[in-house]
């Protein structure tokens, strides 16, 4: 019985480690690893990374985070438009969506 439930524990593991994207959604700039990933649910279709809207998605939340916090009112401003467009180019997103999978 032991063995049969350490190796169903194994089978569980191993089955969910494969269903995690490889590459992450990050900015291209980055030269260095990520301090913050998140993994997700996708709200949305991402393209780029052949992900469909419900598959797992990766997410580099340091490169985005300015976005995901900001209110409606800042993301007005230069620099945070600047930047979720910037994003959105680069990840072949709309910004709109961009948005849906950074917040949600």
């Amino acid at each position: 019985m032991k063995v049969t439930l350490t190796y169903a524990v194994g089978l569980l593991c191993a089955a969910s480690a494969q269903a995690l994207p490889e590459q992450c959604l990050q900015s291209m700039a980055r030269s260095e690893p990520c301090p913050q990933i998140i993994y997700k649910k996708s709200s949305v279709d991402i393209p780029k990374l052949q992900i469909k809207a419900g598959g797992m998605a990766c997410l580099c939340l340091a490169d985005v985070l300015g976005i995901r916090e900001a209110r409606a009112a800042q993301l007005q401003t230069p620099e945070l438009q600047v930047s979720l467009t910037r994003f959105a180019q680069q990840w072949d997103m709309s910004e709109q969506d961009l948005l849906l999978l950074i917040r949600k």
